[in-house]
């Protein structure tokens, strides 16, 4: 039987680093045709010369008409889009009262408007075609609230109001939406929560970006609704359904600051 994602065309957002990397080059082993879309365009030329049949985008998903390019880009290409890894993201670290007006539409910005602008450009390509994948990856910060990456928290739950919303619309034409939900992770965005935590002596241990990477294609090729991983953040979402002031006692313990 042949791999679900031999000769599909990927679109992967933001991926330069972490998640969308590992995303990335896991799609072009299964092998996928990969349009690679980030900001920096040095490292994405390097990961094309990497990877075959892929193509490195330069793309900024605050800009619309960059995110139409990509979508260009890519038809011009390779003809088709299969899947979207809506994937590209940013993360402000303080406590909302420090915050400013700056840091929320930054973080809106990229997070929530740029996410949408990439599904909403995919869209008619699939609707062509009959069929394709958005797989747009959240957070278990989109279904709780964390101490210091409040933005961050607000512009997941927006994302995954958005996703729940989309996918029930765009399911008559044969597209499949997923939410895809990691826990802490071992990347870049991460780096300075995971570098505080352990100057305190916190226990914190991420999963891989290569486990989510994984966790992102088996949405894709099952088409499940949505994914938490690992494991425990399912847990831990249920937990903060039925018990959620218990819930936030233990996210502030495990992640808030001394310094605030």
């Amino acid at each position: 039987m042949p791999d679900f994602f031999k000769d599909k065309v990927a679109i992967v957002t933001g991926a330069s680093s972490g998640i969308g990397l590992c995303t990335a080059r896991l799609l072009s082993e299964r092998g996928a045709r990969v349009v690679l879309a980030a900001r920096s365009k040095d490292k994405l030329e390097k990961l094309a010369q990497e990877l075959p049949n892929s193509i490195a985008v330069p793309t900024d998903v605050t800009d619309k008409n960059s995110v139409l390019n990509m979508v260009q880009r890519t038809l011009d290409a390779f003809g088709r889009i299969d899947i979207l890894i809506n994937n590209a993201g940013i993360l402000i670290y303080k406590p909302i009262v420090q915050s400013t007006d700056e840091d929320l539409r930054r973080v809106m910005e990229v997070n929530f408007f740029g996410a949408v602008a990439c599904a909403n450009a995919v869209l008619p390509a699939m609707e062509k075609q009959k069929s394709g994948t958005i797989v747009n990856i959240s957070s278990i910060a989109g279904r709780i609230g964390f101490p210091n990456i409040g933005y961050y928290c607000a512009s997941k739950f927006a994302f995954t109001g958005f996703s729940e919303t989309f996918r029930q619309e765009v399911a008559s034409k044969g597209i499949i939406v997923s939410t895809v939900n990691p826990g802490t992770t071992e990347t870049p965005l991460n780096q300075t929560i995971l570098d505080e935590a352990r100057k305190r002596g916190k226990n914190i241990l991420p999963i891989t970006p290569e486990r989510v990477a994984r966790a992102i294609l088996n949405a894709a090729e099952k088409g499940k609704a949505e994914v938490f991983v690992p494991w425990s953040t399912r847990v831990l979402h249920w937990l903060h359904f039925f018990a959620p002031r218990f819930t936030e006692w233990l996210a502030w313990h495990f992640r808030s600051a001394e310094k605030y």
